[in-house]
């Protein structure tokens, strides 16, 4: 249970769904989340199994993962075995179960340079090629979804998730805006794009995709705009009522020895959009999203 599970919860609850949480170290959780948490490691099938049987849920959704692309560089074994290995796991007893998957993939999959080249977002047409390892292991966790026989799964590529502050992660744009609140320069680039995702529209996505059984295909869930890190921040600080003077824009090539270096992932979310017409699906503008925020903090 991080960043992406607690917002994602609320909406769930919303639709009347009874989320059950999960994490390899629940005592980790302040209280009473605590006491909401379940206990299961991906690295070990009988500690998912476990929960399974003690639960027996409608639908899995696999959103663990090892996903700061900096530790990743660093760390690719752990990397690997996380993203990889853990997702295979976790396939392997939802097919045993007969259980619907939905795994959330990344934009990084993609290498970032399609726009530099020439105008245009990323499609589930596009191949993945991930230059950097978390996009990688990313991509290799896919593929091992696909190869499976059991056909009732759904592949979801969100892009850079924002949504409520929680006591026990740090999300974005939270960690700059603290930074910028207590007085003290962040540096943020003004060359790298993403769509970013409101996280309870990506939870409203999970639940129409579930109901209408749209299993055995990729989906790209992007935000409302392409923007990049900087004027992303600066809007929610406008709402917010934050000084942005602090604020250091600068380009990646203006840090050395910044490896991970992705320009431009925005994702290109027509398909989804179509597919979920009936629903009369559409992401939540960015200011909007940014009252909503920070009404529930």
């Amino acid at each position: 249970m991080g960043f992406f599970g607690s917002n994602a919860a609320v909406r769930f609850r919303q639709h009347g769904i009874i989320p059950i949480l999960s994490s390899s170290a629940p005592e980790r959780y302040p209280e009473p989340q605590r006491r909401t948490v379940a206990h299961a490691n991906i690295l070990y099938r009988a500690s998912i199994e476990a929960c399974l049987q003690q639960y027996t849920p409608d639908a899995i959704l696999h959103a663990a993962a090892f996903s700061a692309p900096l530790a990743c560089e660093k760390e690719p074994d752990i990397a690997y075995s996380i993203n990889v290995v853990g997702t295979q796991n976790v396939m392997a007893l939802a097919a045993d179960y007969g259980i619907p998957f939905v795994f959330t993939s990344t934009d990084l999959v993609f290498n970032g340079e399609k726009n530099v080249l020439r105008d245009g977002y990323y499609s589930e047409a596009d191949e993945p090629d991930a230059h950097i390892v978390y996009g990688k292991t990313k991509i290799a966790a896919e593929r091992s979804i696909q190869e499976q026989s059991f056909g009732r799964w759904i592949i979801l590529r969100t892009a850079l998730m924002f949504g409520r502050r929680v006591a026990w992660a740090n999300g974005f744009p939270q960690f700059a805006v603290d930074l910028l609140k207590s007085g003290k320069p962040t540096t943020l680039f003004t060359d790298q794009f993403r769509t970013p995702a409101y996280i309870p529209d990506i939870a409203e996505v999970i639940v129409h995709l579930l109901r209408a059984q749209r299993f055995g295909e990729i989906y790209h869930c992007g935000g409302s705009e392409r923007i990049n890190r900087t004027d992303f921040v600066q809007r929610y600080c406008t709402v917010a009522g934050v000084d942005t003077s602090e604020i250091i824009a600068c380009t990646m090539d203006d840090v050395p020895n910044y490896t991970t270096r992705v320009r431009d992932v925005s994702l290109n979310s027509e398909k989804l959009r179509h597919s979920l017409a009936q629903f009369s699906w559409q992401m939540t503008p960015y200011e909007k999203a940014f009252q909503e925020m920070l009404e529930g903090d």
